[in-house]
C-alpha cells in the first residue's frame, strides 16, 4: 500500500530555514581570539554586539564584559521598550567596575526619563567612565544633568560630547575632548558656558561649540598658556564678544587648526599672534573689511563671506608662511585683495559667481572658480 507524505508545516519549513541561515553565518565566523573579538565588539552598538554573541557559542555572553555601552533608539522602536533594555544591559553589567564608553542617543518623552538619565549617568560616572556621548531630540527645554553631585564627580571623563542636554562638567579637569551642540537655532535656547569653565579645561585639545553663548566671567589677568595642549577649535554660531574670543586664542599656544563663525557687531580684524595656527576658516556676516594678522605659521586660510555690506578689502598681514587662500562670496561684485609679508607665492580659489573686477597684488595666483 502506498504511503501518502504528509508535508511539512509551513512554520516548520520557516524554522528549519531560519535554523540554516543561523548554521551558514555561525560557520562564516571564524575562530578568534577572545581578546580580537573583545576588540570587534568594542566598535558594534550594544544590540548589535548582543546579536553577535547570539551567533557563535565563543562569542556568547562576552559582549557583557565590554566596556564600551553603546544605545541608539531607532525611530519605529516603541520608547519604553528602549527604556527597558537599556535598563536590562545596564543590570548586567553592575558587576563590573570600569567602563570606557556610554553612548545614549534617545527621543525624550516625559520626566520619567530624566530620572532614568540620571540614574544611568550615574552608572557611567560610578564606573569611570572615560567617553560620555548623549544626544537627546524630541526636546525643549534642554535637559539639565549635574555632574557635581557626590556621587557624580566625573574626575576621569576625557571625551564630553553633549547634544541638547547640558551637565555641569566644572568636575572633569582631565576633559580632552569637549563638543557641544544644539538643534536649535533660537538663540534664547543657546548653551551657555563661560570662559573661566573653558579655560579651567587645562588638559583640552579639541573644542566644538555650536549655538553656544560664551560668558565672559575669568578674571582680567593675562592668561598664561592657560590650555596648553588645545590644538583644534570649531566655534560655529557662537555668541561671543571680541575681547573674550582674543582671550581664547592667546590662551591656546598650540592652536593648529581654528574655524570660526561668529557674528561681531564690526568691522573684523582677526588679530591672531599664534605661532602655531596652520589653518583657519571664517565665515564672515556683517563687514566690510576683514583682515587677518599676526598668524607667521598660517599655511591655509578660508574666508567665506556671507555679509549683506559691500566688502571693501580683504587684508593678510604677517601671514609669511601662508600658501593657500580661498574666498567663497555668492552676492560680492568687486573687492580689493591686500597680501603683505607673505614670503610664498599664495594660490587662491576665488569661488565669487558675480564678481565683477578684484584688485590683487602681485604674488597671489588665482583662479576664478
Amino acid at each position: 500500500m502506498a504511503t501518502r507524505k504528509i508535508p511539512n508545516h509551513p512554520n516548520t519549513n520557516k524554522n528549519n530555514l531560519k535554523g540554516k541561515q543561523n548554521s551558514m553565518a555561525t560557520a562564516r565566523i571564524p575562530h578568534l581570539p577572545v581578546l580580537v573579538i573583545h576588540h570587534v565588539l568594542q566598535f558594534l552598538p550594544t544590540k548589535h554586539a548582543i546579536r553577535m554573541s547570539s551567533l557563535c557559542k565563543q562569542w556568547a555572553g562576552l559582549w557583557s564584559s565590554v566596556p564600551v555601552l553603546d544605545f541608539e533608539e531607532e525611530a519605529d522602536e516603541p520608547h519604553a521598550k528602549f527604556i527597558n533594555f537599556v535598563d536590562r544591559c545596564l543590570e548586567i553589567h553592575e558587576k563590573y567596575e570600569h567602563l570606557d564608553k556610554f553612548r545614549l542617543h534617545m527621543r525624550f518623552r516625559s520626566d520619567e526619563d530624566e530620572y532614568k538619565l540620571d540614574k544611568w549617568l550615574g552608572f557611567a560616572v560610578e564606573r569611570r567612565v572615560k567617553e560620555l556621548d548623549i544626544s537627546f531630540s524630541d526636546i525643549w527645554p534642554f535637559v539639565g544633568v549635574d555632574l557635581l553631585s557626590p556621587p557624580l564627580n566625573a574626575k576621569s571623563l576625557t571625551s564630553l560630547n553633549l547634544e541638547n542636554v547640558i551637565i555641569a562638567n566644572r568636575g572633569c579637569p582631565c576633559i580632552q575632548y569637549l563638543s557641544l551642540t544644539s538643534s536649535s537655532s533660537s538663540k534664547s535656547n543657546y548653551y551657555n558656558i563661560s570662559m573661566q569653565t573653558l579655560l579651567d579645561a587645562k588638559s583640552l585639545t579639541s573644542l566644538n561649540l555650536e549655538f553656544v553663548v560664551i560668558t565672559d566671567d575669568s578674571n582680567n589677568d593675562p592668561p598664561i598658556a592657560r590650555l596648553p595642549y588645545l590644538e583644534t577649535v570649531s566655534l560655529t554660531t557662537v555668541d561671543i564678544n571680541y575681547g573674550t574670543f582674543a582671550q581664547l586664542i592667546s590662551s591656546s599656544p598650540s592652536i593648529e587648526h581654528l574655524s570660526v563663525s561668529i557674528r561681531f557687531p564690526h568691522s573684523y580684524n582677526y588679530i591672531l599672534p599664534s605661532s602655531s595656527l596652520k589653518s583657519f576658516e571664517v565665515r564672515i556676516f556683517n563687514s566690510d573689511v576683514v583682515q587677518v594678522s599676526g598668524a607667521e605659521s598660517l599655511e591655509s586660510c578660508t574666508l567665506v563671506l556671507e555679509s549683506p555690506k559691500q566688502i571693501k578689502r580683504i587684508r593678510l598681514d604677517r601671514c609669511k608662511n601662508l600658501k593657500h587662500l580661498s574666498i567663497r562670496a555668492p552676492q560680492l561684485p568687486n573687492f580689493t585683495l591686500q597680501l603683505h609679508g607673505c614670503k610664498h607665492l599664495v594660490n587662491a580659489s576665488l569661488d565669487i559667481p558675480k564678481l565683477d573686477w578684484t584688485g590683487i597684488n602681485s604674488n597671489v595666483e588665482w583662479i576664478h572658480l
